[in-house]
C-alpha cells in the first residue's frame, strides 16, 4: 500500500535513496525537561529522540511543542541525529511543531494501521514544501506497541517510502498482551524475531535489543544493556532506545563488532581467499565450512565496524568544531 500522493512528481522517492547510517543508541529525551535537552548533545548517543508522547504530561504538551524547534537546533549542534516521537492521535499538532531544519525524522508511537502512516506521510510532505525543506528528506520509524500494530507490521512498514525503521514498545505490549507468570512478556521473543524478519522483508531497519526479565529495557543496568545489545545484534537488530545516559556507551559497544569478531572475520576471509587461489570454492577452517555466503557476512561485519568508527569520528569532530571527515 502507498499513500495516494506517493506518485507526485517532485515529492517521489524510494527507500533506496535514504542514506545508510549508524543508529546504535537512541536517547529518549522529554522535550519538557529543559535540563535534559540541554545535556543531550553531549550524551554520545547516535540519535537523540525528543519525546512528545511518553514522558510529557498532557498539560505540558503545548509548551513542549513551542520549545521543540529550539531543542532540535540545540541537539543537532552536538552531531547526533535528531528524531521526534509523535502521537498519532495528535499528529497534526506534533508534526507542525517538529518539522524544522535539523530534524532527521519522526518516530510515530503506537501505530496500528498503514492508514496512520499514510496520514503522517502526506502531512510531512506538506510541511516540507511549506517550509522549504528538501522534498522527502524526513524519515518515519514505526513504533509497533500493540497486538494490532504487530499484526499489521509488514503493511505498516511498507505503507510509505519514508518508513526506514521499526521498533517494538515493551511497556505498551505488557499492557496489551500481559506478562507470563515468570515475569517475561508473553510472546516477546517471538515478536522480536518476527520484527527482524518483517523489517528485512519490508526493506527497513529493525531497532531493539534482546532484553530479559527483570529488565524492561529502558531502565536496565549498563551491564544488562550491553548483554541485551550484543544478543540483539546477533539476531539482527541495529540499535536500541534508552532513557539513561549510562546506557548509551553499552549500546554503542554492543552494536559495534568486537575486535575478536573482526579478527575472526579477517582470518575467515584470508582462508577463503587462499582456497580460491588454490582452485577451491569451499574451504574448511577448523570445524566450519567457508563458502561465499560466509565471506559475505564477514565483509558486512568489517564494513559495519568501519561505519561505526566513522560515525564516532564525525560526532567527535562536530563537538570539537573541526572539519567533519567524509563518510
Amino acid at each position: 500500500m502507498r499513500p495516494s500522493g506517493d506518485t507526485a512528481g517532485p515529492l517521489q522517492t524510494t527507500k533506496d535513496e535514504m542514506p545508510e547510517t549508524i543508529r546504535r543508541s537512541w536517547l529518549l529525551t522529554p522535550v519538557s525537561d529543559a535540563d535534559a535537552v540541554g545535556r543531550a548533545h553531549l550524551s554520545g548517543a547516535d540519535v537523540v529522540l525528543l519525546d512528545l508522547v511518553e514522558y510529557v504530561a498532557e498539560g505540558d504538551k503545548p509548551a513542549a511543542r513551542d520549545a521543540l524547534q529550539d531543542a532540535i537546533q540545540s541537539v543537532a549542534a552536538g552531531g547526533a541525529e535528531v528524531f521526534v516521537q509523535v502521537d498519532p492521535e495528535l499528529l497534526y499538532a506534533d508534526l507542525r511543531a517538529a518539522v524544522h531544519p535539523g530534524l532527521t525524522g519522526v518516530v510515530v508511537a503506537r501505530l496500528e494501521s498503514p492508514d496512520q502512516i499514510g496520514e503522517a506521510h502526506e502531512l510531512i510532505g506538506q510541511l516540507e514544501e511549506e517550509r522549504g525543506l528538501f522534498p522527502r528528506s524526513l524519515e518515519i520509524v514505526a513504533a509497533l506497541e500493540t497486538a494490532r500494530g504487530n499484526h499489521q507490521a509488514y503493511e505498516i512498514c511498507a505503507a510509505s517510502s519514508r518508513v526506514t525503521g521499526a521498533t517494538l514498545g515493551l511497556a505498551d505490549l505488557v499492557m496489551d498482551l500481559r506478562p507470563e507468570p515468570s515475569g517475561e512478556i508473553h510472546l516477546m521473543q517471538y515478536l522480536m524475531q518476527r520484527l527482524v524478519m518483517v523489517a528485512n522483508a519490508a526493506g527497513v531497519t529493525p531497532y531493539g535489543a534482546w532484553w530479559r526479565d527483570p529488565d524492561r529495557g529502558l531502565l536496565a543496568t549498563p551491564e544488562n544493556t550491553l548483554q541485551a545489545a550484543i544478543r540483539g545484534r546477533a539476531i539482527g537488530f541495529k540499535g536500541s532506545f534508552c532513557v539513561r545516559g549510562s546506557q548509551i556507551s553499552p549500546l554503542n559497544q554492543g552494536f559495534t563488532p568486537s575486535q575478536a569478531e573482526l579478527n575472526d572475520a579477517g582470518e575467515l576471509l584470508k582462508a577463503y581467499d587462499d582456497g580460491l587461489s588454490g582452485g577451491v570454492a569451499v574451504v574448511q577452517q577448523g570445524g566450519r565450512i567457508i563458502d561465499a555466503g560466509a565471506t559475505s557476512q564477514s565483509r558486512q561485519l568489517l564494513d559495519l565496524a568501519v561505519a561505526c568508527a566513522t560515525r564516532e569520528e564525525r560526532a567527535k569532530a562536530v563537538l570539537e568544531q573541526r572539519p567533519v571527515p567524509s563518510p
